[in-house]
């Protein structure tokens, strides 16, 4: 990974193989960030994609190997209890133009995959609500 600073704003460039959750979660550890935005292009070759069942309660999800194009990623960054927390959608794209998209579980880049994250100067928490089932934002 490659990343360059702009002001408290960071252009990162996830190299070839590596997991992009992953990536940005250390990322963001190493950088001290706790609260931003973030969203991005690129390319993939494998990726788990969630949705998520307000009535179940639960994710459903699908993993799905083959050349994706990465038309958007975004999401945002908070903490949970203390640690760094990466929620990121996505939307890929097939060789036959067919898009598909969800929750980020992961993904494995397979040319590249450019980032620009904006760091908010600040702290938001995220927290369990047991009536949605997710960690929701708590201000």
């Amino acid at each position: 990974m490659q990343s360059k600073k702009i002001k408290d704003d960071y252009v990162i460039s996830i190299d070839r193989g590596e997991e992009i959750i992953k990536s940005l979660l250390d990322f963001c550890e190493k950088n001290k960030i706790k609260l931003g935005c973030f969203s991005g292009i690129g390319a993939v070759n494998k990726a788990e994609l969630g949705h998520y069942s307000v009535e179940a309660k639960k994710y459903s999800t699908k993993i799905i190997e083959q050349p994706l194009e990465i038309l958007n990623l975004t999401g945002n960054i908070t903490e949970m209890e203390g640690k760094c927390c990466i929620h990121a959608h996505i939307v890929l794209s097939d060789d036959k133009m067919n898009a598909i998209g969800g929750h980020l579980k992961s993904a494995i880049v397979s040319a590249a995959c450019e980032v620009f994250l904006v760091k908010i100067d600040s702290e938001i928490e995220r927290v369990y609500n047991k009536v949605i089932g997710l960690n929701m934002l708590k201000f």
